[in-house]
């Protein structure tokens, strides 16, 4: 855990490239499963993963580790991320193609 918080730490300092890939690479298979196990579909968990990552890294200067876990800040972003999908018109517009 304190290795984590170091690679954050170094994140939000000074933007390390090394420090972001080593988080990403600590949590994304475990967010590419919690993905597909919503969609049920590889390639759009893929990309839903990767917009997530990207929205982690964007936003992580408000991460505050006294409020909760990296990784409960984490399924936070990926459940909230899944909602404005199942809510989006591309998922609407998918569902009306399919039947």
């Amino acid at each position: 855990m304190d290795q984590e918080k170091q690679w954050i730490k170094k994140i939000k300092r000074n933007a390390n490239n090394e420090a972001a890939n080593k988080l990403i690479s600590k949590y994304y298979k475990e967010m590419y499963t919690f993905v597909y196990k919503q969609t049920l579909d590889a390639e759009l968990s893929l990309d839903l993963t990767q917009e997530i990552f990207i929205s982690v890294l964007k936003s992580i200067n408000r991460f505050d580790d006294y409020k909760a876990s990296f990784r409960t800040w984490l399924y936070r972003i990926a459940s909230n991320r899944l909602v404005d999908y199942y809510r989006s018109k591309h998922y609407k517009y998918r569902q009306l193609s399919e039947s």
